[in-house]
């Protein structure tokens, strides 16, 4: 499950890497109000972003934010990682720092482990470019498999 951390962290680097406002500078106030995320608690996303050297914190009048790195430098994987290690996990007995029991007898958790690894990989292969760029067609990763 995405946590609604992971999802603001990405509504806002989808809005940082904007084609036309890649270097701009916005400010907290207009990242709040066109990602639709709540002043206060995008401040406190911002800060893990800059931390994790997704954004650039301008102090000042015209201080905001920026991108760190170039969007096509930047995976869904990459920012989900940042704001939750554990990533998306298709289930508990997947995370390391979690126990199943059922490990080495369970033939479902072997078949999780096959579909995380596949959800990894697709989210991995997502930049935040290629999500602004109308014209690309989904990754062959996150195309449905032929019956």
């Amino acid at each position: 499950m995405i946590t609604r951390e992971a999802d603001y962290s990405i509504r806002a680097i989808l809005y940082l890497s904007q084609p036309g406002r890649i270097g701009d500078v916005v400010p907290v106030k207009e990242l709040a109000e066109a990602t639709d995320i709540p002043y206060r608690f995008l401040r406190k996303i911002m800060l893990g972003l800059v931390n994790s050297g997704f954004a650039i914190s301008i102090r000042g009048r015209s201080g905001g934010f920026r991108l760190a790195r170039k969007a096509k430098g930047i995976s869904l994987l990459d920012v989900l990682r940042a704001t939750d290690p554990r990533g998306v996990t298709l289930n508990r007995c997947l995370r390391e720092d979690e126990t199943c029991s059922q490990v080495g007898h369970c033939p479902v958790h072997v078949q999780l482990g096959n579909l995380q690894e596949q959800l990894d990989a697709c989210l991995g292969s997502i930049t935040f470019a290629e999500l602004h760029d109308s014209a690309a067609a989904p990754p062959t990763c996150c195309e449905p498999a032929a019956p």
